[in-house]
């Protein structure tokens, strides 16, 4: 049993090696215990066939039937004399060494079990035996066995089987039971030494085949084994890489929003329990897409490298930092002693950050926009904090305020606005929830399908549909809009590719939200996302406020050449309502203006409207661009705008925001300018 416990503690190669050797042993025990029965069984087998052959032979031919019932006289005892010797030497010198005869002791019976002839003690003839092997001899039976002694009165010294004792019986043709037989002894040792030589070659040969048997299969499972640890070893080390990669950032190494949710969530718990407090602050990088525009994106992520090291720098061993994506960072303190403690460290974070960064030799300034959060005050789990913590950092960076505590009565004005945030981010993690309508732009002169516009539905799954003005403005307030953008992209995009390879190429126009234009990174989207579905760049247009343009243009102007050169047409959307200047009308690289609703509505009713609505139209043909006007709702705004000039219009008199299915009927029934342009399948 001890054995066993030990063997149960080795390695796997090792229990196989000591069973399987077990085994070969058992198994080599078993085979040569039976080959040996086998060999000494072949031995005696040829032994007895070279008894029965010299008495067929050698001695039947010299008795008659009527010397076996009146026995042998003086004369005839010598003649059988004579004949047992010339059979031995006759057979002795043709037998093999298994099969020599050469009989120590020769009886001969007659059929009444008489003794006829005794070679070696005469005294005995005419006594009667009672052995059971002579039965069987007289019954026709040929029949041997081993015996110490020829007369069974002593046992050998070592007690091994000297003798072998085999019965022949005498039967003449013409008879049915035989007239008699004999008894021979013939000597063992002969045949026992022949019997070890071959099984000790047998034996050898065996342990040699086993052996090798053994080596073999040994090598072959070690080197399976080998394999096995090795591949185990790649895939812990692959599993180990994946939960890595899964939950840190492959720039930074940093802990990605998944482990520091999970963080978060685990310190939410032991502060329940304990009734402590949990600090989370948002880090927002200010102006880090002017380093990745000016110097270059290999710049801004060394940039990035060196952020988590200076955080840290400042931080508890029990703090955690993280990278949430671009230039976020979050920063969890599991216990913190109320606000005051929460600002002090934001202001140390801010500090630290606006030691000047050595990239390359080049010298960089880097200021942060931080929103903190506590619990239980701002929120209980992980999501709420997150958000809050968001809206919290957005507003320190419209104020430029550097850290900014989350306080619910001025970010966030209902608990619903908190509740619509956290069901927009389940529905984007859903397939099944955000989708879009389309509304038809039409030319003035021809009455053709120019464009679509794509507008985002959400259909919830237990408040029904949800009007985009209950949605929209509360994601703009927060960094949620940028996945909303990146999801209308997407759809949209895909549903171009599903026309386009219809036959009908028609340009999709999606909108832009300010956090959307302070974004770096939304140019590179965009090229990821044409590419991905093989949109041509042309066929898709952008609508980016007059406001959300006027709100940064600097920082706006930048994302929106960049997305020009890109080949994406550009729309300035509601102009009329904001405060552009001509200077920076003059200097956006858009394609389109689209004039107000609210100018259009009023334009055959109120002369101030229609004088902007032609002024509008004349700016935008001065400058180059199609004009569009929305909230074309009856014949008479088009007549109006016909007699004006404008290129484009877009409302409910040509159709209302529709499904892909009904937009497709109607493309194939109305027709669209741009299907010549840009052939199917491109």
């Amino acid at each position: 049993m001890e054995f066993l416990r030990r063997l149960r503690a080795t390695s796997l190669l090792t229990r196989f090696a000591c069973l399987s050797l077990l085994l070969t042993v058992a198994v080599g025990v078993v085979l040569s215990s039976v080959l040996g029965g086998l060999i000494e069984d072949r031995a005696r087998q040829q032994a007895e066939d070279a008894a029965l052959m010299a008495v067929r032979l050698g001695l039947q031919p010299q008795f008659t039937r009527e010397d076996l019932v009146g026995g042998f006289d003086a004369a005839r005892l010598a003649d059988v004399e004579d004949a047992v010797e010339d059979a031995s030497e006759e057979f002795g010198k043709k037998g093999t060494a298994l099969a020599a005869f050469d009989p120590i002791e020769l009886k001969v019976f007659g059929a009444d079990r008489t003794i006829l002839y005794h070679s070696e003690r005469p005294e005995l003839v005419g006594e009667t035996s009672s052995s059971g092997e002579l039965g069987s001899a007289l019954a026709g039976y040929v029949v041997s066995g081993f015996a110490s002694s020829a007369d069974d009165s002593a046992e050998s010294e070592n007690g091994e089987r000297q003798l072998l004792e085999v019965y022949v019986p005498l039967q003449y043709d013409g008879v049915d039971q035989p007239d008699g037989a004999i008894e021979l002894y013939l000597p063992y040792a002969p045949v026992a030494a022949a019997v070890r030589d071959d099984v000790r070659t047998m034996t050898t040969t065996l342990v040699i085949s086993l052996l090798g048997f053994y080596v073999i299969v040994f090598r072959l499972i070690a080197s399976a084994s080998k394999r096995m640890r090795r591949q185990a070893r790649e895939l812990q080390d692959s599993a180990d890489r994946d939960r890595h990669q899964a939950t840190h950032d492959a720039l930074t190494g940093l802990p990605n929003r998944v482990l520091m949710e999970d963080r978060l969530q685990q310190s939410l718990a032991a502060a329940t329990r304990s009734d402590g407090e949990v600090a989370l602050l948002l880090i927002d990088l200010d102006r880090f897409k002017e380093i990745n525009d000016s110097l270059g994106h290999s710049y801004g992520d060394k940039l990035l490298l060196q952020v988590g090291p200076r955080l840290r720098s400042v931080l508890r061993d029990m703090d955690a930092v993280g990278r949430l994506g671009g230039d976020e960072f979050v920063v969890l303190l599991p216990s913190v002693d109320g606000v005051t403690e929460a600002e002090a460290v934001a202001e140390r974070l801010r500090q630290a950050l606006h030691q000047p960064f050595d990239v390359d030799g080049v010298v960089l300034d880097v200021e942060a926009s931080i929103g903190i959060v506590l619990s239980p005050w701002h929120g209980t789990d992980s999501e709420e904090l997150l958000r809050n913590a968001d809206i919290a950092m957005y507003a320190a960076k419209e104020l430029k305020a550097g850290a900014v505590v989350f306080q619910p009565e001025v970010h966030a004005s209902t608990p619903v606005r908190l509740s619509v945030l956290g069901d927009l981010r389940r529905a984007l993690d859903s397939d099944d929830e955000l989708f879009l309508h389309y509304q038809p732009k039409i030319t003035l002169d021809g009455e053709q399908i120019e464009g679509l516009e794509a507008l985002l539905r959400w259909q919830h799954p237990t408040q029904g549909l949800i009007p985009p003005g209950e949605f929209i403005l509360v994601a703009e307030g927060t960094g949620i809009i940028l996945r909303v953008t990146e999801r209308v992209l997407d759809l949209a995009l895909a549903q171009q590719r599903r026309w386009i390879d219809a036959g009908t190429a028609v340009p999709v126009a999606v909108n832009l939200s300010t956090r959307c234009l302070l974004d770096a990174g939304l140019p590179d989207l965009v090229q990821r996302l044409l590419t991905q579905h093989g949109v041509p760049a042309e066929l898709l247009r952008l609508e980016v406020t007059e406001s959300a343009v006027m709100g940064d243009a600097a920082r706006c102007m930048d994302v929106l050449q960049r997305l020009h050169d890109l080949g994406v047409h550009l729309s300035l959307d509601d102009f009329g309502t904001g405060y552009s200047s001509m200077a920076y009308l003059r200097r956006l690289p858009v394609d389109e203006l689209k004039v107000d609703r609210s100018f259009v509505l009023g334009m055959t009713t109120t002369t101030q409207d229609l004088v902007l609505v032609r002024t509008a139209i004349d700016l935008g043909h001065n400058l180059g661009l199609t004009v569009v006007a929305e909230g074309v709702e009856s014949a008479e705004h088009v007549a109006a705008l016909r007699e004006l000039g404008c290129d484009v219009a877009q409302g409910y008199h040509y159709g209302r925001p529709m499904p892909a299915e009904r937009m497709t009927e109607m493309l194939a029934r109305v027709g669209t300018i741009h299907d010549e342009q840009v052939p199917a399948g491109s």
